[in-house]
Parts: C-alpha cells; structure tokens; sequence
C-alpha cells in the first residue's frame, strides 16, 4: 500500500502543477509588440490582445478594421461585426493573419473573432 502512495502524490503534484501553469498561462495576454516581433509564434492560434482603439475605417460591407494600441505597439485588426468607438478600451479575441504582400513587405493583420468593449478613454 505504500508503494502506492508516493507515486500516486507525484502524479497529483504533477497535475495540479499543469493546471496552476495553464491557469496562469491564460490570463496574461501577449502585447502587439511581442506578436509583432514573432507573429509565427501565433499564427493559427486563439489570442486575446487589449487596448485602444486609435483608427477605424469600413469599406462598405466589405471590409471592416481598426487599429488597437497598447503599451507596446498598434495592430490592424480585422472584423465583420460592428466598429468599436475610437478611444473604446477593447479585448479582442482572434488570430494572426498575413493579409497580403506588397513587394517584399508583409501587412500582418489581427482577424477578430471576439470583442469585449471595458470602456472609453475621455
């Protein structure tokens, strides 16, 4: 029976650690200067970013997007839902998208799959 119970502690430890990590883990969302910087870290990846909304622009119906600030940098991001209001703190669940090449550079752009409004800048 005591054979038994140390490794049993282990894989509990183990488990709790693993949970405690991915916990942790979710909460802190990457920057847009750290996606930026490695956008094929988290390319085809669920990302949640926040800040503020700087820009907005639509084509009609046909393309909707605006920009997010943080801290650390601004991203393009890309929606079909409604606009949010300049100066709107938002977080913003999506993935990283490489829209389109124009010579040898690459316009990386956030596609918004979820918004949560927190509030607005005076």
């Amino acid at each position: 029976m005591r054979k038994l119970i140390i490794p049993i502690l282990i894989v509990i430890a183990i488990a709790v650690g693993g949970a405690a990590w991915y916990y942790f883990s979710q909460i802190r969302h990457p920057s847009i200067e750290t996606i930026l910087s490695n956008p094929r870290a988290y390319e085809g990846k669920a990302v949640t970013i926040e800040g503020e909304v700087t820009e907005r622009t639509s084509f009609f119906v046909v393309a909707k997007f605006y920009k997010l600030r943080d801290k650390t940098g601004e991203i393009v991001v890309v929606t079909k839902r409604t606009l949010p209001e300049v100066r709107s703190k938002v977080s913003v669940k999506g993935k990283i998208d490489d829209a389109f090449a124009i010579g040898d550079q690459k316009l990386l752009v956030f596609a918004e799959e979820s918004v949560e409004e927190k509030g607005r800048n005076k």
